[in-house]
């Protein structure tokens, strides 16, 4: 691993220790048994306390509103209790937008909703600092079952996120943090793991499936995506560029030692939003992404393609369209696709000649500049012959 990457990989993971373990002497711990408020006890907590939460299910608000549960105050630690066959669950109350919603307080409500990947807090400069939480289940909210803006430091914990509308865990616009040992399945519309115009964060230990997409990250830097389980989504993982956001790189990731497997489920994209162009059967896909490490990989039995390096004007080429004027590079470069087993892949047709032309173990539309792959296992490939790293 580059000795860079190491010394931030090294520096999340202190990060996470700290939040794991408290943070001031005078902290408080609340307690919330059954038919008691989680609300409550987030309304009566100081920066630093901990709130346990007893097995059990929970619904918190009132049908109809925007978050089940919001948090605006610095280092809260939210910790579900749960035990063998007895997990700690946080459930849509009906039509709740939101499970977990944390941000500064200027980015809450309607407008926040509507602009959740651009918050105001991104503009201002408002943060929040320190957030865990863990061993919590986030069922069934109409958007995202954990979404967490503007926050520096944050760990999210063995949890598990199941049947939210669009992504599952969603820290965006954030810093610091870490993504550890959750499961996430059942996002339809896209991302179970997403990681948004984020600096420094650690995605690792986590299992991903039935999801739109399994892993996301987007217009970010210096994350790392290792040793993760991401199996029969749509795509396994996905490191991309898109247009009109706050940040505009995707750079320096690295995405080692993760099994991604049989991502063959069919594509449950909203119509007319960019993914849902992509075919099902995708392991991991770079679009537009740059100085991406992808290493050590186990990359299987993904119909369509293993691994695949492209611009994000191909979607527009797929589309009939040419590339607009964009506000982003489109185009991936200085990627290193080194040392991975990519077998099995690229073996279903899309019934797509152009789609089925792009077919195989490792792929790249051929844009970009120095992108190398170089002793990877794999049978097949498109080109026949790729670039070799030196």
């Amino acid at each position: 691993m580059d000795k860079n990457k190491w010394h931030g990989l090294r520096a999340v993971l202190i990060i996470a220790l700290l939040l794991s373990s408290g943070w001031a002497a005078e902290a408080r711990t609340l307690t919330v048994h059954p038919g008691e408020s989680i609300g409550a006890a987030i309304s009566k907590a100081h920066p630093g306390d901990r709130i346990d939460v007893m097995p059990g299910v929970y619904h918190e608000g009132r049908p109809g509103d925007l978050n089940a549960l919001t948090i605006t105050v610095d280092r809260i630690a939210i910790v579900g209790l749960s035990r063998p066959n007895q997990p700690v669950v946080l459930e849509n109350a009906g039509g709740q937008s939101f499970g977990i919603w944390v941000s500064p307080l200027d980015s809450t409500g309607p407008v926040a909703e509507e602009n959740n990947e651009e918050p105001p807090c991104a503009s201002n400069g408002s943060t929040i600092h320190g957030f865990l939480v863990r061993g919590f289940t986030l069922r069934g909210f109409d958007r995202h079952g954990l979404h967490l803006a503007c926050v520096d430091g944050f760990l999210i914990d063995r949890n598990a996120a199941e049947n939210n509308g669009v992504y599952g865990l969603f820290p965006v616009t954030s810093r610091h943090g870490a993504l550890t040992n959750n499961t996430v399945r059942g996002t339809a519309r896209d991302a179970g793991i997403y990681v948004g115009q984020s600096d420094d964060v650690l995605i690792t230990g986590n299992e991903s499936t039935d999801n739109l997409i399994g892993i996301e990250v987007e217009l970010s830097r210096n994350v790392a995506v290792i040793d993760n389980q991401s199996s029969s989504n749509t795509i396994g993982i996905f490191v991309d560029v898109l247009f009109g956001k706050i940040e505009l790189t995707q750079e320096t990731t690295l995405v080692a030692h993760n099994a991604v497997d049989d991502n063959n489920r069919p594509n449950t994209s909203n119509p007319g939003d960019i993914t849902a162009i992509f075919p099902p059967g995708l392991g991991i896909l770079l679009v537009g992404a740059d100085t991406t490490t992808v290493t050590e990989n186990d990359v299987t039995h993904n119909g369509f393609a293993g691994i695949a390096v492209t611009s994000l004007c191909l979607a527009f080429t797929l589309q009939g369209q040419a590339c607009p004027p964009l506000d982003v590079d489109p185009n991936p470069d200085h990627n290193r696709i080194v040392r991975n087993r990519s077998t099995g892949n690229g073996t279903i047709s899309t019934g797509n000649s152009v789609l089925d032309s792009f077919r195989g173990d490792l792929v790249w539309d051929g844009s970009g500049v120095d992108n190398c792959w170089q002793d990877n296992k794999f049978a097949t490939s498109v080109p026949a012959v790729l670039p070799a790293c030196r």
